[in-house]
Formats: structure tokens, C-alpha cells, sequence
């Protein structure tokens, strides 16, 4: 007998706690917090459809749904659509097919399965981080400037209106340069890819690409916004910068109805992972209502956008939700569902799972970074005071699959304060479950080289520990 051998129980209590460890190391791994970086749909032209890759479901409302990994967009002839993507610009001519495989903190992979496709890539640190895919071809830009990628079943071709791109396949490499136009195809008779210059392109898709707007550098003159918020080019246009005494530079609307408030004009959308997103009518309506705060002030709203990080944070919608169970009201519409605009320093705990330090990047630029664990005691939101801070609805209103506006199951302010019960502080409330019948398909995000060798690392970890003896 081996009288050195640890005793057959305790050898499996290491083993146990090897396995334990490999596996609790393993899944903190696995659960990602979700991507900071996000896109939009900034506009869309005649009859264009957007596939969301979470719920796999073609919708035709598209402004300022958030564009993510999975989702895919369809144009028919003659329609349009642009994305933004921070400072990078995704346009889509008519009767094309484009798969967003990759959009997160590391990477934009975008797969051209057919049609047309421009590229504007504005900062060099962001042009390293960008490729399209058409087929088995590869293009990526090689620094700030305007692209053009066609493809279809036969062949790519790719044009550098500004800029330089570079192009590679399994067999080949290329850099098409300033003025340039290249045709790429594989010959069936050895099996190569080949190509020639071609003419540039000279269609109605070609105006858009280089229209004047796209060159200026639309910036607010009085608050620096990082290029990287997905949506702040649009706010010079829609509204006007003002000092807050407090708060320094904020952000107001021009032309909104006489009742707006922040997250009233919109609808409620189930996006994966983040759950209920707000997504807003307005052409401006991404930027205000994903990163930033509210604050009522000189009896209009105000946005304040907070202290400038190059890369912020997206979240669904800056909103704490208000009202729960145990509330009732006699409305038809069923059991209400409210919520209020944060407010300055008030902090933002997600409904969706979260790392301590995704905590403290979505809320540092705007107030002080919060414990992990949100408050259980009751909570008075500064907002909430505000006349029209707080908007409710019955709970069918999120419940329903189809799009229905928040304006139109809007409670009105007698029926809200029957439900708050008058100035008491508000019980800390959950979000709303998902809609019903909702089934949800995963998306596949691809991990980072540095996330699978971390993951490879401990698997080799695990077993060596559960072999030694």
C-alpha cells in the first residue's frame, strides 16, 4: 500500500473542488457583460425591413431601433437604409442583403450578402476594428474614408472613393487606393481569385455616398460629445445648447408637443440581452435617450450628456421603472407599468446581468459609481416630482407583440397619481417581463482571441489538477 497517497475520500474532495473551481472560472468567463457599442438605424427609405437576430422576426419600423449582432436588414429596389455605428456610417442601396455578424466593444464584421454597400469610417483607432465580408472576400479599410462594396453571386467589386481599403480572399491580397475600382472573382478553370480595374461606379447609389453633410464635422460648438455615441451628429440639428448652472453644458429639444417628456414619444421593444429598450420617434432620439440624463430646468427638459469618456457606455434607456405589484387602477388597460427619466447622480442598475465593472462604466460619466447591489429601501427619483416625469400604462401596452406607441396607452396625470399614492417615496420596481410568446434566439457573439486562450488556459487548469495525484 502506497502510504503517500491522499485517502480514496479526499482525493475526491480535490477533485470535487477542482472541478468546482474550473467550472465557477469557467462561467465567469462565459457571462459577457453586453456590448457597450451599439448601432442604430438612422434612417430608411422605402420598402426596407430589419430581421432582429434575438427574436428572428422581419419589422418594417426602423428608426432608432438599435443594431446589433444578428441582425439582418433587407432592402427591395429603390429603397435605402443607413446605420450608425458611433462615427462609422453603414449605407444600404436598394435590393441588397446585409448580416451584421459582429458588433461589439472589439469588432464590426459585416457580412454584403448581396447588392450594395457604403462604408464612411471616420477615426483611424475605430477603421482597425472595421471588415466587410462578401462571400469569401475580405475588405478593410486602412484608415478614415469612403467606401463602396458591391456584390453578388459571381463576383465583388470595391471602390475607394476616399481612403485607402484593403482586400484579401484565401489566395490573394490587394490595396485599392484613392479613385480606384476593383472587380474581384474566382475562375472556375484553376480555381484563383483574379481581378481588374473597372470604371467608377456611376448609379443613383453613388450621389449618397459623398452627399455635402457627410463631410462636415458636425460637432456641438459649445460641448465636446465623443464621435463614439452612437447618435449625438443629429442634436445641432434638432436643438440647442445652453450653460446649466450646475451641470454645465445640456442639450434641449426645439418642436416637441406641449406634454413631451423624455421616453414618451416612442415605443418599448424586447431586444437581446439588454430586455426592454426604448426606442424613440424622433430623428434625434437615440443619443438623449441611451446615454446622458434628464433634468427639468427653466420649465423645459434638458439633456445632460455628462463628462466625456472617448468610448460610452450604451444602455437600453436611462429610466428607473416605477409602480410593481400591489398596485391596482381602474383603467382598461390593465395592471399600469411606469417609469421615470434618471435624473443627474442618480444611478442606473440594469435589468440584465452585469459585472461590477460594467456597473462603473455606465454610470461614472454621469455621477458617482454605485454599489453592485441596487438599494432595497424606497427611492424617491428627483424626476418623479417633475410634472410628466413619470409615464405609465397598462401593462398590455408592453405585453402586446405588435408596435404600440406609448402616446396612444398613455395614463393620464390623475390616474398616475393614483397609482404612486401622492409624494411617498417610490418601492424600489423590477421591469416588466418579457412580451408573451416571445422566443428568443441566441445570438452568437464571437469571443476575442484573449477570451478563448483565457478559456482554454483554465480548462488545461482543470484537468492537470484532476489528474495529479
Amino acid at each position: 500500500m502506497n502510504m503517500h497517497s491522499p485517502a480514496p475520500w479526499r482525493r475526491l474532495t480535490r477533485w470535487t473542488l477542482a472541478l468546482a473551481l474550473g467550472l465557477s472560472s469557467l462561467a465567469a468567463v462565459a457571462m459577457d457583460d453586453p456590448p457597450g457599442r451599439v448601432g442604430r438605424v438612422a434612417d430608411a427609405q422605402g420598402k426596407a425591413w430589419m430581421m432582429d437576430g434575438g427574436q428572428g422576426e422581419w419589422r418594417e419600423q426602423l428608426l432608432n431601433h438599435p443594431v446589433t449582432t444578428g441582425d439582418r436588414f433587407s432592402t427591395e429596389r429603390g429603397a435605402r437604409i443607413e446605420l450608425q455605428v458611433g462615427s462609422t456610417r453603414v449605407q444600404l442601396g436598394g435590393g441588397s442583403e446585409l448580416l451584421v455578424q459582429r458588433l461589439d466593444d472589439d469588432r464590426i464584421e459585416l457580412l454584403l450578402v448581396d447588392g450594395s454597400l457604403g462604408l464612411r469610417v471616420r477615426e483611424p483607432e475605430v477603421a482597425r476594428e472595421v471588415e466587410v465580408r462578401a462571400g469569401e472576400h475580405r475588405f478593410m479599410p486602412r484608415g478614415p474614408g469612403i467606401f463602396r462594396i458591391d456584390a453578388d453571386s459571381r463576383r465583388s467589386l470595391a471602390e475607394a472613393l476616399q481612403g485607402e481599403l484593403g482586400f484579401e480572399s484565401p489566395d490573394s491580397a490587394l490595396s485599392v487606393r484613392p479613385g480606384q475600382r476593383a472587380e474581384f472573382w474566382r475562375d472556375s478553370a484553376d480555381g484563383r481569385t483574379h481581378y481588374s480595374w473597372a470604371a467608377p461606379a456611376n448609379d443613383d447609389f453613388q450621389p449618397w455616398l459623398t452627399r455635402s453633410e457627410w463631410r462636415e464635422d458636425r460637432r456641438p460648438e459649445q460641448r465636446r460629445l465623443s464621435r463614439e455615441m452612437t447618435g449625438a451628429d443629429d442634436l445641432d440639428r434638432y436643438g440647442q445648447w445652453s450653460n446649466h448652472p450646475e451641470y454645465g453644458q445640456v442639450w434641449r429639444p426645439v418642436a416637441v408637443a406641449p406634454d413631451w417628456a423624455p421616453y414618451r414619444y416612442g415605443r418599448w421593444a424586447w431586444v437581446s440581452p439588454w430586455g426592454w429598450t426604448w426606442v424613440d420617434d424622433a430623428p434625434w432620439g437615440f443619443a438623449p435617450f441611451h446615454y446622458g440624463r434628464w433634468v427639468f430646468w427653466g420649465g423645459a427638459w434638458a439633456w445632460v450628456p455628462g463628462r466625456y469618456v472617448p468610448r460610452p457606455v450604451y444602455a437600453p434607456a436611462m429610466v428607473a421603472w416605477v409602480g410593481g405589484p400591489g398596485v391596482s387602477v381602474s383603467v382598461s388597460m390593465g395592471s399600469p407599468v411606469g417609469w421615470v427619466p434618471l435624473a443627474p447622480r442618480e444611478p442606473y442598475y440594469p435589468a440584465y446581468g452585469y459585472s461590477p465593472r460594467y456597473l462603473e462604466h455606465v454610470n461614472s460619466p454621469y455621477g458617482r459609481v454605485p454599489p453592485v447591489q441596487p438599494p432595497r429601501e424606497p427611492v424617491m427619483y428627483t424626476n418623479r416630482g417633475v410634472p410628466g416625469g413619470v409615464t405609465m400604462v397598462g401593462s398590455q401596452a408592453l405585453q402586446q407583440r405588435a408596435v404600440v406607441p406609448v402616446a396612444q396607452q398613455r395614463l393620464d396625470d390623475e390616474q398616475v397619481h393614483r397609482v404612486l399614492g401622492g409624494t411617498r417615496p417610490q418601492a424600489p420596481a423590477i421591469a416588466p417581463p418579457a412580451p408573451q410568446g416571445l422566443q428568443l434566439q441566441p445570438r452568437v457573439v464571437p469571443r476575442s482571441e484573449e477570451h478563448t486562450s483565457e478559456l482554454q488556459s483554465r480548462l488545461h487548469l482543470v484537468c492537470r489538477l484532476l489528474l495529479e495525484k
